[in-house]
């Protein structure tokens, strides 16, 4: 099942990057900033360098909420609106995915030139391009869910999302990843699992959470406690995976050997096998939910080449 995407992830990707791209065109447009209304080159630049920013991703965070989300109220894709506040929730985590990515490749932090076969937002667009795409991206993301309907719900996500970003997490991981860049032998398997935890964790787990309560369904947040800190652990052991054994042609990124990589504690052959017993892990918490597609989106982690 793996090895073909199939019609419905294609579909719900489609949806969210037309979501994205038609938000995005309306709040330029809505701030005088469309072009045709500006006779100026660097703003239309700037749109151009905000809309790539969003368009190649996988939605993976999106799709795994939206999913989750019609398990959950037992709704049909075709329900959806562009306005429902699930679309919104999952816009916002699309952009703080973004803003974290366009963060991580700036040539002061990885100096990362190649994303999913692309030139990152700095090589393409310049460094100051990409500096203000990465602080419009987070701030447009909690414009998104201010616009939530239930106001009270609209607080509850935006204390979430602002916890995936804020100091204690993808601030405070890339603190660490500089010390451990400059100082590698001081680093452990257990330091490492807390490294990614702040880096991968933490969006999945709002991912998660908030699908929760945007589906109502609060008893659902004890049973699948587990899911988020599982499935964070097998996207990263699958990314150092990648990074051993694709080249950049293959994985569509920069690719180097780190001391900082599960890979280099385990090898690979037991590396494997703990992304093994992790995927598991995963399909055994999420078998209250009888849902196929979530089930793929649990594979397509564990098999994914990119």
């Amino acid at each position: 099942m793996w090895k073909i995407i199939p019609d419905w992830y294609i579909d719900r990707k489609n949806f969210i990057e037309n979501s994205l791209k038609k938000y995005l065109l309306e709040y330029f447009e809505n701030k005088g900033l469309f072009l045709g209304k500006v006779d100026n080159a660097w703003i239309d630049t700037f749109k151009e360098a905000s809309l790539y920013a969003l368009e190649w991703w996988k939605k993976l965070r999106a799709i795994l909420a939206l999913e989750f989300f019609l398990t959950l109220k037992k709704k049909d894709f075709s329900e959806l609106e562009f306005q429902d506040d699930i679309v919104k929730f999952c816009l916002a985590l699309e952009c703080i995915h973004a803003y974290s990515l366009i963060h991580d490749d700036l040539p002061c932090m990885d100096n990362d030139v190649l994303r999913r076969w692309k030139a990152t937002v700095w090589k393409k667009y310049w460094e100051y391009y990409a500096v203000l795409v990465w602080d419009m991206l987070h701030s447009l993301a909690f414009e998104m869910i201010s616009e939530i309907k239930n106001i009270s719900l609209s607080a509850q996500l935006s204390n979430l999302l602002s916890r995936s970003a804020w100091f204690h997490w993808m601030i405070w991981w890339q603190i660490d990843d500089m010390h451990f860049e400059e100082y590698p032998e001081r680093i452990n398997i257990s330091d490492l699992m807390k490294l990614h935890n702040r880096k991968t964790w933490a969006l999945i787990k709002a991912s998660v959470q908030g699908w929760i309560l945007l589906s109502e369904k609060i008893k659902h947040i004890h049973k699948l406690s587990q899911f988020w800190e599982k499935l964070w652990l097998a996207f990263q052991i699958k990314d150092d995976l990648l990074d051993v054994e694709w080249s950049s042609e293959e994985t569509g990124k920069s690719v180097w050997w780190e001391k900082k990589w599960f890979v280099y504690f385990m090898w690979v052959d037991k590396t494997k096998n703990y992304l093994n017993d992790t995927i598991k892990d995963c399909l055994s918490i999420i078998e209250i939910l009888n849902s196929k597609n979530i089930s793929f989106l649990v594979w397509y982690v564990k098999n994914r080449k990119k």
